[in-house]
C-alpha cells in the first residue's frame, strides 16, 4: 500500500550548489513518514524504526548544464542541424521506419511472463489487492489529467535510494494507463545498473538499450507490444558508463525521434536511485516531470529535500509516492464497566 504526499519541509531557496555535497542525518533524524507524523502532529517521536542511512552509497551531486538545442537551431529552413541532426539521422536512416501510428503496429508482440491481460499482470503484480489497484487507478488519472492538461507526455520515476519500489511503480502506473482503451503507454527500462521491469513481468529483453540510443538499432529491435496499449523497452545486465550514454546529444535525439514516430500518449521512464547515480539528472531535459517514490519506512525526509533541491528549476515535480506505509495500530479496547 502506497499514499501520496507532498514534502513540508523547506527547500534551500537562494543557497549556492556546494558540488559534492549529501543530505546529512541528523541525530533524531526519522523516515519520511514518521517526520511528516512529527511535523503534522508536534510529538517528539523515537527513530526506533529501521532507516538507510546516505552515507552508505556514494552520492553523486552531479549537475550538468542542459543541453541547450537553440544553438543548432537553423531559423532559415526551421530544421536542426549538428550533432542532434546527425542523431535524428543515425536512428532512422536506412531503415524504412513509418512514423505516426504505424510504427506502432509493426512493434514485435510479445507476451507477459505469465499470460493474460494488463488488469490480470497487474492484480498478479499486487497480489490481488484491489485496495493498491485503485491507488495506482487513481494515481492514473491524476497524472494523466495532469500532464496531458500542460502538454506534457514524458515521465521519469525514481527513488532517492534503491530498494524503495520505483520500478514497481513504474510498471503497475504503465499497466494502469495501458488498461485505457484508445491510449499508448511506452514503458522503458532506463535503469542500466540493475534493470528490473523485464523480471517484473515475466519478459525476455530485446535489443539492447545503448545501441537503440546509439542509433545502430531501430524501435522495433527493441521494443516489444505485450498487448495493443502497450510496448516496453526492457533493460538487460549493466553499463558501466550508464549516466555517460545518457548525457550524450545523440541520446536525446534518439529518443525524440523515437516518440515522433510512435506517439505515445504517455511515456514513462524508470531511472536508477537519484542520491545513488547522476542518471536522472543527465536525463532530466528528455522528460517533461519526476514522480519520487520514497520507501515510507527508510527514506528520510532530509533526502526526499535534497532531491527537491536538485530538480527545483530543471524539471516539474509530480509529486511523491509513499511506499511501503506501516499499518495503523488497532485502537485499545476499553474496559467494560464493572
Amino acid at each position: 500500500m502506497f499514499k501520496q504526499y507532498r514534502n513540508s519541509g523547506q527547500r534551500a531557496h537562494g543557497k549556492p550548489f556546494s558540488g559534492l555535497s549529501a543530505p546529512v542525518r541528523e541525530k533524531g533524524d526519522l523516515p519520511f513518514d514518521l517526520e511528516l507524523t512529527r511535523r503534522v502532529t508536534g510529538a517528539a517521536m523515537a527513530p526506533k524504526w529501521g532507516t538507510r542511512d546516505p552515507a552508505e552509497a556514494p552520492l553523486v551531486d552531479a549537475y550538468y548544464d542542459s543541453f541547450d538545442e537553440t544553438d543548432l537551431f537553423d531559423p532559415d529552413n526551421g530544421s536542426f542541424e549538428g550533432d542532434a541532426s546527425l542523431a535524428r539521422d543515425v536512428a532512422m536512416r536506412d531503415r524504412d521506419l513509418p512514423v505516426g501510428p504505424d510504427l506502432w503496429s509493426i512493434l514485435p508482440e510479445g507476451r507477459f511472463g505469465h499470460g493474460g491481460t494488463p488488469l490480470e499482470m497487474q492484480m498478479r503484480l499486487i497480489r490481488q489487492d484491489r485496495t493498491i489497484l485503485r491507488a495506482f487507478d487513481d494515481l492514473r488519472t491524476q497524472l494523466v489529467r495532469t500532464m496531458h492538461g500542460s502538454g506534457w507526455s514524458r515521465i521519469a520515476i525514481a527513488a532517492p535510494t534503491a530498494g524503495s519500489g520505483a520500478s514497481f511503480t513504474a510498471v503497475n502506473l504503465a499497466l494502469s494507463v495501458a488498461r485505457i482503451p484508445d491510449m499508448r503507454a511506452l514503458l522503458m527500462d532506463l535503469d542500466q545498473r540493475g534493470p528490473d521491469i523485464a523480471h517484473l513481468l515475466g519478459m525476455k529483453a530485446g535489443g539492447g538499450l545503448p545501441a537503440l540510443l546509439a542509433g545502430d538499432i531501430g524501435p522495433q529491435d527493441h521494443l516489444i507490444k505485450p498487448c495493443t496499449t502497450l510496448a516496453v523497452g526492457l533493460g538487460r545486465g549493466s553499463a558501466q558508463d550508464a549516466s555517460e550514454i545518457l548525457h550524450a546529444r545523440r541520446t536525446g535525439a534518439v529518443m525524440d525521434a523515437v516518440l515522433d514516430a510512435l506517439r505515445p500518449d504517455i511515456a514513462i521512464y524508470d531511472l536508477p536511485p537519484m542520491l545513488e547515480h547522476d542518471d536522472l539528472e543527465a536525463f532530466l531535459p528528455q522528460v517533461d516531470g519526476v514522480l519520487l517514490v520514497a520507501d515510507a519506512t527508510r527514506t528520510l525526509a532530509s533526502q526526499i529535500t535534497e532531491c527537491e533541491r536538485r530538480l527545483e528549476g530543471k524539471t516539474h515535480l509530480l509529486g511523491i509516492i509513499l511506499n511501503r506505509t506501516r499499518p495503523a495500530r488497532p485502537e485499545p479496547r476499553q474496559r467494560r464497566a464493572a
